[in-house]
């Protein structure tokens, strides 16, 4: 096992953890939605900010492993930034999604509760990620497709704060979603390109 491999596993197990906690919420929505226990209401607005975080989660491993070709020497320094990073990822999917939906009827109004914290936790997250990025390469983080995504999430992080319209919430979620899927496929087509 490399260096960096051995790095990997706890990062690993906290982006897991992050999967797990979506994932058994989702389970208790359905469980929920079939009528056991208190009824809830998943709507597009939360449902595409859930995805958009549980693709994040699900493809932050793929993107990390570029560490693994530029990293001769695994320090300190880098482990911990990249368990800061793994540990806001996965602050913002607890943020985001409440265990097993407690506490949760309607998720538009939970939504509104809790944008404040979502997009102030989307606009550190995007921060860490610029730094992660740039420090992968100056060439790794002038791609013309990494600038324009990182500037839409970035976008939608500021006017997500100022604004309770969910048209606008709706329309970032499942843009940013989309967008995501298709950054993945054409950015990071190869582990470790």
């Amino acid at each position: 096992m490399s260096p960096f491999e051995y790095a990997l596993v706890l990062i690993s197990i906290i982006v897991g953890l992050g999967i797990t906690h979506i994932l058994s919420a989702l389970g208790s929505a359905v469980h929920r939605m079939r009528g056991d226990g208190p009824r809830v209401r998943l709507e597009i607005t939360y449902l595409s900010w859930v995805g958009f975080i549980f693709v994040y989660l699900v493809t932050f491993w793929w993107f990390e492993f570029k560490w693994s070709q530029l990293a001769s020497e695994f320090g300190v320094g880098l482990y911990f930034f990249l368990v800061l990073y793994a540990v806001s990822l996965f602050m913002l999917a607890v943020i985001l999604v409440p265990h097993r939906l407690a506490g949760m009827a309607d998720s538009w109004e939970y939504f509104l509760s809790i944008r404040s914290w979502f997009y102030g936790g989307l606009l550190v997250l995007n921060v860490i990620d610029l730094a992660d990025t740039f420090m992968k390469g100056v060439e790794w983080g002038t791609r013309v497709g990494f600038l324009a995504f990182w500037i839409a999430i970035t976008a939608a992080g500021l006017v997500g704060l100022s604004t309770t319209r969910r048209e606008v919430h709706t329309g970032f979620g499942i843009t940013l979603f989309l967008w995501q899927i298709a950054y993945n496929f054409t950015d990071y087509g190869v582990l470790g390109d």
